[in-house]
């Protein structure tokens, strides 16, 4: 990468911002190898199986359970803990597949034979007409949901929004790039097509892939949300099935759904999408200054 454009980087406060909530993120992910069975007794603190027999559910929070409990007995912070590892490993997948598939686009539609980036473009328009979250949606509510885990969720999201939005922009921006004055030196000095891609071509594309592929967790990590929300999904704890719970199961004595159960996976949910969001804008300013 550019080193004007580290250096832009480290300077830029949103980039930070953003870096920090997802090392937090982080820690949240890792927390409960080390707080379950040794902190956290099993029998209580289990996100799926764990009951607090001396607490009168859904319960307030208090020392023992820091954001309380839901209808079920479950401790809320235990299942906000355990589902940020599902919802880290669906964004990686999502972002990387995401970047890598919308660059594969851009290069083959600017050094290939223009049949061949017709075909692209073709494929590219068609699987913009269905959006990325709209399809994980409809493949969420189908038979093969409970089969759908992090990581097949995200290589398919990432699929669909790297060939159809993302690789329409930077095919764009690759064919922009191949017109350029340093573009030409090239040809005339005889260098082949794919090492001008991967030479002089990827470099000017990796910043504008790193916007999308930044943009891209957030559209899956709320796919996924609604998609736990409704129900259908192969992954034991997670944020929308947090939600979804909170919100179905209520008070037997007043009626109310468990705000804390509702409100913290609300919360985290927006966080983490926020975060990548804000290292997006940072990298698309500095990229953008290096214009």
């Amino acid at each position: 990468m550019n080193p004007g454009l580290l250096r832009r980087l480290r300077k830029s406060t949103p980039f930070w911002i953003g870096v920090f909530i997802l090392v937090v993120f982080a820690a949240m992910a890792i927390a409960p190898t080390f707080l379950l069975g040794n902190a956290w007794p099993t029998g209580i603190y289990d996100p799926v199986t764990g009951y607090d027999f001396e607490v009168f559910h859904p319960a307030p929070p208090s020392a023992a359970h820091l954001l309380g409990t839901d209808n079920q007995g479950h401790d809320v912070l235990s299942q906000l803990l355990s589902a940020t590892r599902p919802t880290f490993v669906l964004a990686t997948v999502a972002a990387l597949v995401t970047a890598i598939s919308a660059t594969v686009v851009a290069l083959i539609g600017a050094v290939s034979t223009p049949w061949v980036d017709r075909s692209v473009g073709f494929i590219s328009d068609a699987l913009l007409l269905l959006p990325a979250p709209i399809f994980m949606l409809i493949i969420g509510s189908g038979a093969l949901s409970q089969e759908i885990g992090p990581i097949t969720f995200g290589v398919i999201y990432g699929l669909i929004a790297g060939i159809g939005g993302g690789g329409i922009v930077l095919r764009a921006q690759a064919k922009s790039i191949m017109v350029r004055p340093f573009i030409d030196g090239a040809r005339v000095a005889g260098v082949s097509r794919w090492r001008m891609a991967t030479r002089h071509l990827l470099p000017h594309l990796v910043p504008l892939a790193a916007v999308f592929m930044l943009l891209a967790v957030a559209g899956a990590v709320i796919a996924d949300g609604f998609i736990s929300f409704l129900g259908q999904t192969a992954t034991d704890v997670s944020w929308g099935t947090m939600v979804y719970w909170g919100t179905t199961f209520v008070n037997p004595i007043t009626g109310d759904p468990a705000w804390n159960g509702v409100l913290a996976p609300s919360v985290a949910l927006t966080l983490f999408c926020t975060a990548f969001h804000l290292i997006s804008v940072g990298v698309r300013r500095a990229a953008d200054s290096q214009q």
